[in-house]
């Protein structure tokens, strides 16, 4: 062997030992569980997230099934996805309930890629968990605070809505939709929808107003008529505020409107 082989040959080792350092320190400081088991999904590699995440050391789950990571119950259904694992698909956020070593169970989501050899056989899985506390405590959050404002809405008979004027949608709260007596599955989140809803007496001057608003960057605050059908006749005070993008413009408007139907004895319209 001369030496110029010999050469290459240690850059070469040396090239991989730097790959392999490379690819430990970002699986040690990827805030996601990374690991690896055999085709047969026992565990043969543990990063150092994984300890945290599971409370449990590498030496403990060396070798251990996959599936004893997982509270019993919940199982079957984690040998189900190892079985197409098996078969060679790969799993992306499969949503499930890991169980520490102290017992407490923690939601994670679940990406298991399998790695063939040449004969298409599965010889390594490489597994992903994400620990989803924060995120489901966070979805928990927002649908009592949805439910809050909601609850509120109907109390006080407001509602709320939004206009984007960039893409042209519009979305409305559920309040909203009561006070004009439109169902949802017949809205199609559009301006024209919006106005749509609006008395025809009403229309082509909230419709300017809201134009005038997003043009000049002003709020502005008006009444318009509803009809729900011949003899039900709703008036709504509406209040809208510009929402502003980055570069100062206005790019949309922010609204509430406010069944005032009660406070006046003749909701009549005026033609105009």
């Amino acid at each position: 062997m001369g030496q110029t082989e010999v050469v290459r040959q240690s850059d070469g080792a040396a090239a991989h030992a730097s790959a392999e350092a490379l690819l430990e320190a970002v699986v040690d400081t990827s805030d996601d569980a990374i690991f690896t088991c055999d085709g047969s999904g026992r565990i043969t590699s543990w990063s150092s997230t994984a300890v945290r995440l599971f409370g449990r050391d590498s030496v403990d789950v060396h070798l251990q099934p996959f599936d004893l990571l997982f509270a019993e119950h919940l199982r079957p259904a984690i040998r189900s996805v190892t079985q197409r694992v098996a078969a060679g698909d790969r799993i992306r956020h499969f949503q499930s309930e890991a169980m520490r070593a102290d017992g407490l169970p923690v939601p994670v989501s679940l990406s298991i890629c399998p790695v063939l050899t040449g004969s298409d056989v599965v010889d390594v899985w490489i597994v992903v968990v994400r620990d989803v506390t924060e995120q489901r405590l966070a979805q928990a959050t927002l649908a009592e605070m949805e439910g809050r404002l909601q609850e509120g809405e109907a109390i006080a008979h407001v509602g709320s809505w939004l206009w984007d004027v960039r893409t042209g949608a519009v979305q409305w709260s559920a309040e909203f939709y009561r006070i004009h007596g439109v169902d949802p599955l017949d809205f199609d989140g559009t301006i024209a929808s919006h106005l749509a809803a609006i008395h025809p007496a009403d229309r082509n001057r909230i419709g300017a107003e809201m134009e005038t608003s997003v043009r000049t960057g002003r709020p502005f605050e008006d009444e318009y008529h509803v009809l729900i059908d011949d003899d039900d006749t709703r008036l709504v005070r509406v209040r809208a505020q510009p929402a502003f993008g980055s570069d100062g413009s206005a790019i949309g408007l922010r609204g509430l409107g406010q069944d005032v139907t009660e406070q006046h004895q003749d909701v009549t319209p005026q033609q105009t």
